[in-house]
């Protein structure tokens, strides 16, 4: 249930509304990111993702776009997490509210290891942490998890997405906010990651990813991921 194709015609044509039990996404964040420099060659490793370099109103009209087809899909009163930086966060927190959704919380994620730089060299990433509706939303599962969430990022020389998310990332959201058996959406696939930890936790997953070669490693880590489960079922 993964498409090669934009995220909004996509959930337009697929998904019916109030559909989808959770939204685990990982949008442009609109700064043009091309992956590591540090390589021998001191070139980007990758092409920059589609629609990460537009203007700040270009940026605002896309947003709203995928925002609002989130909001219609998912089920009133069930969560969404959105990736997001800090030079994005103030926008995109404003959007998600005038789409209709409600923030529960503001997510850090600590990679470990801190990134190349100078200034305050970067560690972190924000999670939008959202319901939809203004009624009490689902609580989480987990009564010990904290608005810190400390997994080590992938390594910039081993990544195969620009910006890759860890699979172990998106299995704390994923398992915090649904049951098995239950619809995960990923509306910026990229390479699969919460299309592979969704597969791991026994839910139903469904997703978009506009980039051919991007959607293309997403199915093999997919088809990898099925293949284990039907292994360890067998055994």
């Amino acid at each position: 249930m993964i498409y090669n194709m934009d995220s909004i015609a996509g959930a337009k044509q697929f998904l019916p509304d109030e559909s989808v039990d959770v939204i685990v996404t990982d949008p442009p964040y609109n700064l043009g990111f091309s992956g590591t420099t540090q390589t021998r060659t001191r070139k980007p490793r990758f092409q920059t993702i589609r629609n990460d370099n537009l203007t700040l109103q270009e940026y605002q009209r896309f947003t709203f776009q995928w925002l609002r087809q989130a909001h219609r899909v998912l089920k009133t009163g069930r969560h969404i997490y959105v990736f997001i930086d800090w030079r994005m966060y103030p926008y995109m927190a404003i959007w998600m509210r005038k789409v209709g959704f409600t923030i529960k919380n503001c997510l850090v994620w600590d990679k470990v290891n801190m990134g190349v730089g100078w200034q305050y060299r970067y560690q972190h990433e924000f999670i939008i942490f959202a319901a939809k509706g203004k009624e009490k939303a689902r609580r989480i599962r987990s009564r010990k998890s904290t608005d810190v969430v400390r997994v080590p990022r992938i390594s910039g020389n081993k990544t195969i997405h620009p910006t890759e998310k860890p699979v172990e990332l998106m299995e704390a959201f994923i398992h915090n906010s649904t049951e098995k058996g239950e619809l995960v959406a990923d509306f910026f696939l990229g390479s699969g990651p919460v299309y592979e930890a969704a597969q791991k936790l026994g839910r139903a997953c469904v997703g978009f990813e506009i980039d051919e070669e991007h959607f293309h490693t997403a199915s093999l880590r997919g088809n990898k991921e099925e293949n284990n489960s039907l292994e360890k079922q067998e055994g």
